[in-house]
């Protein structure tokens, strides 16, 4: 039986038309239909019936009888199958549905719809028709509650139709002036949000990679951003992104406290990508200021993960909490010493973990959870139900039997730990250098502090040394961990 079906599985049309048609869900199907069988569209009688034997196998599209062969059978019953008529049916469906798509995509962008019509308008020169589309489409733009670069892109190319289309209503010489200031503000503001955006993102990748040399084009660009950013110190959304650049940049805490308040008193206004981009900047911030050894930032970090999950604003674009996200509450939390909260947390959110990464993330979780409490044998049957191949998950692991071992004195299995740790990293092609190299020296301080801790005869100077060199380093993860170690091993030292 098994067989049967993988040989219908392999006979099953298998195009990009259907491909693009499976994700259509049922009012778009329904919409396709009408579509395909309006002549202004589409002249092929052909298409439609196509559509119609479609509605059969929608949405799977996986019926045994889905087959080029038996389809061309009822399109064309009586004759001999022709591959290439399919294919160009197929070929046919793809692009209907393509423009399908984009035209869709058109109607239900109201505004730009409306400046579509207006620009027609403007070509047959009907000044009362004009006015009123003009109007409308004014109306829309304002009821945007988030005034982004896009917002004010098209608020440039509203008022740019009104000022060409006057200009050539009235002569050659007439120019509205008040059109043509606000045009140029507008279009300033899109660009200037641009591209802050742009150079925000990029400033936190360079972060996120351990790159903290200066780049010239970032403080090029910065001095621009200073002196344009003065003249619009009302446009709250630029104001936004300036403090996010600034922030992502130089990593001065004030502009992480300006930021904050803008997010706090205006967070509805945003986007969802644009609270989402917010929250990884602040939360960012933290992740750095806590691994350079400043722990005021351990609550902070805390308090935004936590006020992410109440906002409602944790899933983003998706329908699932993402499990990097949901272990890196868990981390964050038990740092911050809210041992009860995580553990509500980690039952909570299971059910909204997504299929492939529920169990591993739930028994991951688990393991921090008993780890932080000093039941290193209970952590360790949690690590060891967690099978995956997802690398993140790996690394994470790798660290946590680490820090058990170390914490159990366990001599044999941690330097055997450390030593596949360390092949691991160098094995493992898909991590980034940099990322490689701070991972490297995590484990490297590890095995030089419990080198330290396992010898009856440590010195103090020894510990004091590590604390510097741990303090100095930039490129580390996991610095907030190594430094509790040293202030534990310092406060077990004799005298």
């Amino acid at each position: 039986m098994s067989y049967l079906f993988k040989t219908a599985d392999i006979n099953m049309i298998r195009s990009k038309a259907i491909d693009l048609i499976k994700t259509f869900n049922e009012e778009e199907f329904r919409q396709f239909g009408l579509y395909t069988e309006s002549p202004y569209f589409n002249r092929e009688l052909i298409q439609v019936k196509f559509y119609e034997l479609l509605k059969k196998y929608y949405p799977e599209f996986k019926a045994r009888t889905f087959t080029k062969e038996q389809v061309y059978s009822k399109l064309y019953p009586g004759k001999t199958f022709n591959d290439g008529i399919m294919r160009n049916i197929l070929s046919k469906t793809l692009e209907l549905a393509e423009n399908f798509l984009a035209i869709k995509q058109f109607r239900d962008d109201e505004f730009n719809h409306s400046l579509h019509m207006l620009q027609a308008i403007a070509k047959k020169g009907n000044d009362k028709l004009f006015g009123k589309v003009e109007v409308k489409a004014a109306g829309l733009l304002e009821k945007s509650q988030v005034k982004d670069e896009m917002y004010f892109l098209n608020l440039y190319l509203l008022n740019n139709e009104k000022r060409l289309f006057s200009k050539n209503q009235k002569s050659s010489l007439y120019f509205p002036d008040e059109l043509l200031k606000s045009s140029t503000e507008s279009i300033s503001l899109s660009f200037l949000i641009f591209m802050l955006r742009n150079y925000t993102d990029i400033a936190n990748t360079n972060l996120k990679m351990f790159r903290f040399e200066e780049h010239a084009s970032l403080t090029e660009f910065e001095k621009y951003a200073d002196s344009e950013v003065k003249k619009y110190k009302d446009t709250e959304y630029l104001q936004y992104y300036y403090y996010s650049f600034k922030l992502a940049k130089s990593q001065d805490e004030k502009y992480f406290f300006e930021l904050k308040k803008i997010a706090d008193l205006s967070h509805l206004k945003f986007s969802e990508r644009d609270r989402r981009d917010i929250f990884t900047i602040l939360t960012n911030f933290c992740y750095f200021k806590v691994n350079s050894g400043d722990l005021n930032f351990r609550r902070e970090h805390f308090q935004l993960l936590r006020e992410n999950f109440e906002r409602g604003t944790y899933k983003g674009i998706r329908n699932y909490v993402d499990h990097i996200n949901y272990l890196n509450v868990t981390v964050t939390g038990l740092d911050a010493g809210e041992i009860e909260w995580v553990e509500e947390f980690i039952l909570k959110y299971k059910p909204e973990l997504d299929d492939s990464n529920r169990e591993n993330s739930f028994n991951f979780a688990n393991a921090l959870v008993y780890y932080k409490k000093g039941n290193y044998d209970e952590a360790l049957n949690k690590a060891a139900k967690v099978k995956t191949d997802d690398l993140s998950y790996k690394h994470q692991l790798k660290s946590l039997y680490m820090k058990i071992y170390f914490e159990m004195n366990v001599i044999e299995p941690f330097y055997s730990h450390v030593d596949s740790y360390r092949h691991f990293l160098l094995n493992e092609k898909h991590i980034p250098e940099n990322t490689r190299n701070s991972i490297n020296n995590y484990v490297n301080f590890t095995k030089k502090l419990f080198d330290i801790k396992i010898r009856s005869s440590a010195k103090d100077f020894e510990i004091h040394k590590v604390r510097k060199e741990l303090l100095e380093s930039k490129a580390i993860v996991n610095k907030l961990w190594l430094l509790d170690k040293v202030t534990e091993i310092e406060n077990s030292l004799p005298g």
